[in-house]
């Protein structure tokens, strides 16, 4: 049985040929169009119609939905498992679930579309996250995104064991270079991760906040399932 789309393209282009060799066949023969002639044509244009619109309403299509959105086992499991683990990359997710990612990034539009996840671009790469909790899920996924870094984890670990240092020393103390630093530490600075200091020095001196500290836990632990890997 041919299926809804198969359908949908082959009708038009069945039209199409079937008006062509109409237009040609009366051109060759001289004849004029009569009120038989238009009558048929239009009668088939709205049998075409007709059969398309039953295709739609038939159950070929059916347009997803918030309240269907999740029927279908594909779609379900993204949203599993972007309630695990937010903050997670279109590739990383289809590599997880064993999709392809133009499958993996057609299925996740889907459940954009419902309003039932959404996406950041977070260092160049688009993260997902649930809508359902809100601006602390929002919170958490781009943490979990800039942590997936081994230099920004790194970073945080330092932190959480020598807080209260500036960018230099973290630098030296890792042999990273100072920009480097930097461009962990503004990323890290505005996701609410690490907070600075200026108080008792001209730089700013860097603590882990209390989400810093517990993301840095809870990505710890992820690292730990099996078959998990930053």
């Amino acid at each position: 049985m041919r299926s809804y789309k198969e359908i949908l393209i082959g009708l038009p282009i069945s039209i199409i040929v079937f008006c062509y060799f109409v237009e040609t066949a009366m051109a060759a023969e001289s004849i004029r169009p009569d009120f038989t002639t238009i009558g048929i044509s239009i009668a088939v244009i709205i049998a075409a119609i007709a059969t398309i619109v039953a295709v739609l309403t038939a159950g070929g299509i059916k347009y997803v939905t918030a309240e269907n959105v999740l029927d279908t086992e594909v779609r379900k499991n993204l949203y599993e498992f972007i309630d695990e683990y937010p903050g997670s990359h279109l590739r990383e997710i289809a590599r997880e679930l064993d999709l392809k990612p133009s499958n993996a990034a057609w299925h996740l539009r889907k459940l954009e579309q419902t309003n039932l996840v959404r996406s950041r671009v977070i260092g160049g790469k688009k993260v997902f996250y649930l809508v359902e909790g809100g601006i602390e899920a929002r919170k958490e996924a781009i943490a979990e995104s800039i942590l997936k870094n081994p230099n920004a984890r790194e970073i945080m670990i330092y932190l959480q064991d020598h807080p209260g240092k500036h960018l230099l020393e973290i630098a030296h103390a890792l042999g990273l270079n100072h920009h480097t630093v930097k461009w962990h530490i503004k990323k890290m600075y505005l996701a609410e991760l690490v907070e600075g200091d200026t108080s008792n020095s001209a730089y700013p001196m860097y603590f882990p906040t209390d989400l810093g500290n517990q993301m840095l836990r809870d990505f710890s632990d992820q690292l730990k399932r099996p078959g998990r890997a930053a």
